[in-house]
């Protein structure tokens, strides 16, 4: 019997990491199916026969479903993972539950429980970021808030990864996207995709939590992190530029970049121009 609501885990690969993708996979149980995004940059000689074998290995699992996206962009990968799934649910009027994932994520093997617990207790509940921890310890990857919390509320020091993040399909159905300008793969930016989608939730009213469950691990660090490269400082900028006022942005870049510059013994003019770059292009 099919368990109610379906949870469908969308995996994001590219090229040759398709053969790590059968490590992110649970072992088969009712109602939990995966979407698996292979984006393709290479082709003809160019692609590995062993790519090819991986993908066929993956598809052998009735729980899988493999969807070629050529070209580039996280962004756009994700995009694609969620309509796939729309398209696939046993039922059209159940609401299902996705899961935003990484190729080189471990699920927790209680997830498809949690998720169902969480979401039958609040039927209000639009979408929820679990904790993830570092791969091979009981870290978290990040500090995050002990109890429930809106993430209209959440810390100042909080701040949201794609790999921590479910929804119900009632979200991707109604047009919530992310935006293609950001995350990696795209022509200018390379994070802070997840950030601009989850304040779309929370300008158009749904009810986003923190919560304090656990949906799996993955490696420490995160694109944002990488301070002093070109993409990320744009992206810092762009991000910024999105969600406040000229204002407010040019006084959080300047400060920015002079506690980049300080840390790191660089001039903070340079930063602020890379910074500002980003702005100058989310705002055109």
């Amino acid at each position: 019997m099919m368990l109610r609501p379906e949870i469908f885990v969308l995996i994001s690969t590219l090229d040759e990491r398709i053969g790590q993708v059968d490590q992110v996979l649970l072992p088969p149980e009712a109602g939990l199916r995966y979407v698996v995004c292979w984006q393709r940059t290479k082709t003809g000689e160019e692609m590995a026969a062993e790519e090819e074998r991986e993908a066929e290995r993956l598809q052998e699992r009735s729980d899988v479903w493999l969807t070629v996206l050529e070209g580039k962009g996280l962004s756009r990968s994700r995009n694609h993972a969620m309509q796939t799934a729309l398209a696939l649910r046993s039922n059209v009027l159940d609401d299902a539950i996705l899961v935003i994932a990484d190729d080189d994520e471990r699920l927790d093997a209680d997830l498809s429980a949690t998720l169902r617990t969480l979401y039958g207790a609040d039927s209000r509940l639009d979408a929820a970021l679990l904790r993830v921890r570092e791969s091979g310890s009981e870290r978290w990857m990040k500090r995050y808030p002990e109890e429930p919390t809106p993430y209209a509320s959440r810390p100042r020091w909080y701040y949201p990864s794609s790999v921590e993040l479910t929804l119900r399909c009632r979200v991707a159905e109604t047009g919530f996207h992310f935006d293609e300008r950001f995350g990696l793969g795209s022509d200018y930016l390379c994070a802070g995709e997840e950030d601009i989608f989850l304040r779309e939730l929370q300008q158009s009213g749904l009810r986003v939590y923190i919560v304090p469950e656990v949906i799996g691990s993955t490696a420490a660090g995160t694109t944002g992190s990488r301070t002093l490269d070109e993409k990320a400082l744009r992206s810092k900028g762009a991000v910024y530029g999105y969600k406040h006022s000229i204002l407010w942005t040019a006084a959080r870049s300047l400060r920015e970049a002079v506690s980049l510059a300080l840390r790191h013994r660089k001039s903070p003019i340079r930063i602020f121009r890379t910074i500002w770059q980003g702005v100058t292009y989310i705002r055109s």
